[in-house]
């Protein structure tokens, strides 16, 4: 049976070519890396950019809810388009006074920030209860009905 040889250990200055030895490989394909990762990185950040309903960030085409009145403090932000049949389930994001609390009946004011999609919001889980309906560009604090009593959200269909 063969056995391989032992390695030996040189002072010789590592001539082009001896990747192995001397790392020239890292320095020779890092150039090819980079560009590569740049690339990648560049397709992976593209999407950053857009709005992320429920990231605590309110921006256009999406409806806010906030735990203050006034459109102040934490904020659970929702996509235009879609729904939420149980705000129990969300927490308000953020650092400001009411972060990480159950959204569900703790809603004081709302921004609806869409411009051509209307928002119902209930009082009752699964869209049940007293609806209040919310326009686009809407901004206000809840009515005495729904302060504090918000715990479903919906897309306006009236159709």
């Amino acid at each position: 049976m063969k056995t391989a040889p032992p390695i030996r250990h040189t002072s010789k200055t590592p001539e082009r070519g001896d990747f192995m030895r001397t790392g020239s490989l890292m320095r020779r394909v890092t150039p090819e890396l980079f560009a590569a990762t740049v690339a990648a990185s560049s397709l992976a950040m593209s999407g950053t950019a857009s709005a992320s309903a429920k990231d605590g960030w309110l921006t256009a085409g999406e409806l806010g809810l906030f735990c203050n009145s006034n459109q102040g403090s934490s904020v659970l932000d929702i996509a235009a388009y879609g729904s939420d049949s149980n705000l129990g389930n969300d927490y308000f994001k953020g650092s400001l006074s009411c972060a990480g609390q159950k959204v569900d009946n703790n809603v004081a004011s709302y921004w609806n920030r869409t411009t051509n999609n209307s928002l119902l919001v209930y009082t009752g889980t699964n869209f049940t209860g007293s609806f209040g309906y919310l326009p686009a560009g809407y901004k206000g604090n809840a009515s005495s009905t729904f302060k504090n009593r918000i715990s479903s959200v919906s897309t306006a269909d009236l159709e």
